[in-house]
């Protein structure tokens, strides 16, 4: 077997398994410790219940075999504070700057062991990863840690490792006439599909400390022109070939099944994203976003921060994503995954090719029909979820994306290819999937482009091109029905999902998620530009977020109004008499317990629905002057039309 870099000094750890004597199948080794964090140095004993069986183990990450060393004692596992980083000092891994660490970070042993029977069987190889002389709590406190242990051949190998610009850029580049920029080079790393995929031992622990999981799993490097950045993004999938069809654990603690409101317990596969575009920046807007979006009617992706090592080095921050797949909606909405089709900018990602053709039906009816006859709209509206499409568009032109689905790029639709009445999902018409939101909220500009209209150049454009998305919004808009649902999803999405008081909390509570280790992770991997005060970059740019999302508040609805040429939107106060709450537009995921200050459109109503609290029952609707009118002041859920400033007065007994 070509090990790579076997001659490095004992590489650090990560991984695997923490086997115990309960878990091991027959013949597997078994290792004396968990992995974990060790004060002071330990003991480590190898074992396997096969008579005469012999045990070889390697220490850099590499697959061992009957070359590598044998078994034959205790090991002392022993400080890991001062060990080096041999990874870390790899280059040609980008075609942008190259960046070799100045300084340590927290590592540790990798053993990984294999037991040789009598007759030459082999056993499952198991792992062990130890950080000798470091306190968990102390470095990452309540943050989970993510541990892959791999052959270090199968990233960093010229011609087939799969981290490095390798053998195929030095193709790639003898074909070029004319000069590129580095994020459009192609390389190793440039590479998909199942040839580029390797074999790697995942090890989760939870950052509450409880017990995580070991799986093989395979590995793909993730992403677009992310690729080239130095900490890239790694795509982890459970596959039967490796052991088990799925990772069958808890992974995020609150991504619950929209089948019956339990707790996921069972994922396909995930990604370690590095941040994208916002890699260097903020490193949050993605996850930032999908938490903010999320309970509107699109799919939105669970996340949580994570600090990941390779083969026991240091490789930084991490936002652990789940990911799309047909298995995603078969999980979350019990649909045989087999009938699931998902289309990703404009080609099919799960299904058959000749799927397409559902998916091109569609765009063709709604984009070279009549949507503002009603009856072609009705026929649309079978076809395509427009609750989920008008809040998709609303939010992209609210965050201010500049690589999503207006430039045709980065975005995901999915429907069922049987309609059936497993679930009320399964109604053949195609829904949004949220991804990739980070080249977003003036990125680039310090956030200050809150105020830039990128709506109306969408409906005045003409220059759209197949599969584009922008053909379907622009014919849609010509329904009054659509136009309405479209309005008040940005209305909704601006006085509810990023409301100043919700933007402006949560960004103060996820910057103590990911601020304490953003510094260590620049100064791993760079760049140079910003590792003179990492700290300060950081902080500046989340204050660009903030700055951003502020703005946008202040400055959207009058975007939206200049577009279709409205009414100026007016404050609706909303408040509530009693014990209860109030939704909405059927927004009952933000419900209103207090005091509110809205702004809607005249020329739209909205949907209002009183809940009342245990004990307590709805009176009625209380409307402070004649420029408003509730259709039906008794019901607990009724349309709401007005023309001027106005209260709206909800009130429980």
């Amino acid at each position: 077997m070509n090990k790579l870099i076997r001659c490095l000094p004992i590489l650090l750890v990560l991984c695997l398994l923490a086997c115990t004597p309960a878990m091991a199948d027959r013949g597997d080794v078994v290792l004396s410790l968990e992995s974990g964090f060790y004060d002071a140095p330990m003991p480590l004993e190898m074992s396997c219940d096969i008579k005469g069986a012999k045990i070889y183990y390697t220490t850099d990450g590499s697959i061992p075999d009957e070359t590598d060393a044998l078994y034959d004692g205790t090991i002392t596992l022993m400080w890991t504070t001062n060990k080096d980083d041999p990874l870390s000092d790899i280059t040609g891994i980008t075609l942008g700057e190259t960046w070799v660490p100045q300084q340590d970070f927290p590592s540790a042993h990798i053993i990984r062991a294999i037991a040789i029977y009598p007759n030459g069987d082999r056993s499952a190889v198991v792992s062990g990863t130890y950080f000798i002389g470091y306190d968990r709590q102390e470095l990452y406190g309540d943050t989970a840690i993510m541990l892959l242990a791999i052959d270090p051949f199968d990233l960093f190998d010229y011609e087939t490792g799969i981290y490095v610009t390798g053998k195929y850029y030095d193709e790639w580049v003898k074909e070029q006439t004319e000069a590129f920029e580095a994020w459009q080079g192609q390389g190793n790393y440039t590479q998909r599909g199942s040839d580029w995929e390797r074999s790697v031992t995942v090890t989760f622990l939870p950052g509450d400390g409880s017990e995580g999981f070991t799986q093989d799993m395979g590995v793909r490097i993730k992403g677009g022109a992310s690729r080239g950045n130095n900490q890239k993004s790694l795509r982890l999938i459970a596959r039967a070939d490796y052991g088990e069809k799925n990772v069958k654990f808890a992974i995020f603690p609150d991504n619950y099944r929209e089948t019956d409101g339990k707790l996921l317990e069972k994922y396909k596969s995930f990604t370690l994203r590095n941040g994208g575009n916002d890699c260097d920046f903020g490193k949050i807007r993605d996850p930032y976003i999908q938490r903010l979006a999320e309970g509107m009617r699109f799919e939105t992706a669970a996340n949580l921060p994570v600090i990941a090592f390779i083969n026991g080095e240091y490789w930084g921050l991490y936002t652990l994503n789940e990911e799309y797949t047909d298995n995603y909606i078969d999980y979350h909405y019990g649909i045989d995954n087999n009938n699931v089709i998902t289309v990703k900018v404009g080609e099919v990602d799960d299904g058959e090719e000749e799927d397409i053709a559902l998916f091109d039906e569609m765009l063709d009816f709604i984009a070279y029909s009549d949507m503002a006859d009603p009856a072609r709209y009705a026929e649309a509206s079978e076809m395509l979820d427009m609750g989920s499409f008008a809040d998709y568009c609303a939010l992209q032109f609210y965050i201010g994306n500049e690589d999503g689905p207006f430039q045709n790029n980065n975005w995901q639709m999915w429907r069922v290819r049987e309609p059936d009445d497993s679930s009320p999902y399964a109604d053949g018409r195609w829904r949004m999937m949220l991804y990739d939101t980070d080249y977003s909220s003036g990125i680039y500009d310090g956030g200050e482009t809150f105020n830039v209209d990128n709506l109306l150049p969408v409906l005045t454009g003409t220059d759209y091109q197949g599969r584009h998305p922008a053909l379907l919004f622009n014919s849609l808009v010509q329904s009054d029905e659509f136009l309405a649902e479209f309005v008040n999803a940005c209305c909704d999405i601006r006085n509810l999902y990023f409301n100043k008081n919700r933007t402006g909390s949560l960004l103060t509570e996820m910057t103590k998620w990911y601020k304490p280790y953003q510094a260590d992770t620049l100064r791993r991997f760079g760049p140079q530009w910003v590792t003179w005060n990492p700290d300060n970059h950081f902080s500046n740019n989340l204050s660009n977020i903030r700055r951003y999302f502020d703005g946008r508040y202040n400055s959207f609805l009058d975007i939206v109004e200049n577009a279709f040429e409205l009414s100026d939107a007016v404050n609706v106060t909303l408040k509530i008499k009693g014990e209860g709450s109030v939704i909405i537009n059927g927004r009952d995921e933000i419900p209103l317990t207090r005091t509110t200050s809205l702004k809607y459109f005249t020329e739209f109503g909205i949907t209002v629905t009183a809940v009342p609290a245990e004990g307590m029952h709805f009176v009625g609707w209380e409307v402070s002057s004649s420029y408003g009118q509730v259709e039906d002041p008794t019901a607990e859920t009724t349309t709401f039309t007005f023309s001027r400033r106005i209260t709206l007065t909800a009130v429980f007994e």
